[in-house]
């Protein structure tokens, strides 16, 4: 199937609920586990016990959704019905009680990743529906990956406007925000954008043929799919390099930096910012450089800055403050580059095994992505509530070490890994132009 283009407009309104859905971004992965394991007086380790579970198990959802969102070919109505679950999740998730059980955490974080499935993985795979240029694939991801972010730095900046008394206040507030928004934008996407695949009525009755496959087979074809196996590990060990770091940075900032809730807000404000301000930059480079060395590129960056952390101290937050500039740039690049590439993957499978999922793929690099958060926050959570990270009264200097080394030194060593991954990875521009070539000969 051939991608037509569409108007400026229609980019615009699809990229506007990412904005929505990225203002609890902040809350719902980086002030959350420590929201319940320490301010409500969960524990550390019980929250990470609970949240790898409930990640672990909406995990099994993602391949469900992807395949009947390409069985259907309906990537709309799972996005506008994936939303409406989630903002019920996220509304009970973000308004607990002072004391909340830990089957409270479970049920409504359950209920808010099972809407956010729904909605992402047809989300993602209608971006790569609406255009199969290699370069204009790379400034669609840019564009939702900037709303995204946009809707981060509002994120950062709503508990500073607001001025709220205590952490339960700011992120009630960001429920709020999130629900406005969302009704808003997501109504704007169903009523603009086309959904190419729904349009695409010679595709729909070929799902029979194309999508309703012996799941055997399928699968297998998957694993046989080598381009998209490396670039799903290398993103998914990325992801764990960005995981442990987002998990435990309001503790870093807490207890190794001894900085104060307001600085802690300004620096997470300063990481994203730097993250938009960068994404048009990386997407000026991969148009001439290739999106793999770029990316390549920006994880090196953030290795670089990642080196100075263990030479930090109380109190440093100028020097913090360039480290979050600069992984916060790398982030952009994160963002934008690995979803274009896997785009462009999507056409080699349709290509070599004639078969359209693109929902299927999306489905499990979307479950790849939330492995990774899950294993951050099980892993990281639990060893720092053993080494009595927020005991008060205790000498914590090696929960201080500890902590360093997963905030810091870990994520040094995947990235290092992912970057061997990508270097020489072979689908470039002028391979996604052959294989485009080809697939519009095709009847499909």
């Amino acid at each position: 199937m051939r991608a037509p283009n569409y108007p400026p407009n229609t980019t615009v309104f699809y990229a506007l609920p990412a904005m929505a859905a990225a203002v609890p971004t902040i809350p719902a992965y980086v002030l959350l586990p420590s929201y319940y394991g320490d301010d409500l007086g969960l524990g550390l380790a019980l929250t990470g016990v609970v949240l790898l579970l409930v990640r672990m198990i909406d995990m099994l959802t993602d391949p469900l959704i992807g395949w009947l969102s390409d069985k259907s070919g309906m990537r709309k109505i799972w996005i506008g019905f994936g939303a409406v679950i989630a903002g019920g999740g996220l509304w009970y998730l973000f308004t607990p009680s002072d004391q909340p059980s830990a089957g409270y955490l479970f049920i409504w974080a359950s209920v808010l990743f099972l809407g956010w499935t729904m909605f992402q993985v047809p989300y993602l795979a209608l971006g790569a529906d609406l255009s199969g240029d290699y370069q204009k694939r790379t400034s669609l991801t840019a564009l939702r990956e900037g709303a995204g972010l946009i809707g981060v730095v509002l994120a950062g900046a709503i508990p500073v406007l607001i001025n709220a008394p205590d952490r339960a206040g700011e992120i009630r507030s960001l429920a709020l925000v999130t629900l406005v928004l969302g009704a808003v934008f997501i109504s704007l996407l169903v009523w603009k954008v086309p959904d190419p695949v729904a349009q695409h009525k010679r595709t729909i009755a070929s799902n029979k043929n194309t999508i309703a496959l012996n799941v055997r087979l399928g699968w297998r074809s998957l694993r046989d799919n080598r381009l998209f196996v490396r670039l799903l590990s290398a993103w998914m060990i990325n992801g764990l390099a960005a995981g442990f770091p987002a998990v435990c940075f309001p503790l870093f900032v807490r207890y190794y930096l001894q900085l104060d809730q307001d600085t802690e807000n300004t620096l997470i404000l300063l990481y994203f910012v730097a993250a938009i301000v960068a994404i048009p930059l990386w997407v000026f480079l991969s148009a001439r450089m290739g999106k793999h060395r770029v990316w390549c590129g920006a994880m090196l960056m953030a290795i670089i800055a990642f080196c100075f952390v263990p030479f930090l101290a109380a109190g440093d937050a100028m020097a913090f403050g360039v480290i979050c500039l600069v992984t916060g740039a790398a982030l952009g690049a994160d963002l934008a580059l690995p979803p274009a590439i896997q785009a462009d993957v999507d056409d080699w499978d349709h290509y070599r095994f004639g078969k359209r999922r693109t929902a299927l793929l999306f489905a499990l690099w979307n479950m790849a992505n939330k492995l990774a958060m899950a294993l951050a926050a099980g892993i990281a959570l639990p060893i720092l509530g053993a080494f009595g990270l927020t005991e008060t009264g205790t000498d914590n200097s090696a929960a201080l070490v500890v902590l360093v080394m997963i905030y810091a030194v870990i994520p040094v060593v995947l990235k290092a890994g992912a970057i061997g991954m990508m270097w020489r990875f072979p689908l470039d521009a002028m391979h996604q132009v052959a294989i485009r070539r080809r697939l519009s000969r095709r009847t499909v």
